[in-house]
């Protein structure tokens, strides 16, 4: 899974992993 590099694609279709990958992207 890609948690570091969110795609465009997946942004566009899972606004709510968007939101958990930003988290994720915080603490790293």
């Amino acid at each position: 899974r890609k948690v570091i590099i969110p795609d465009e694609s997946e942004l566009k279709n899972n606004t709510r992993s968007r939101s958990a990958k930003l988290r994720i992207a915080e603490k790293i």
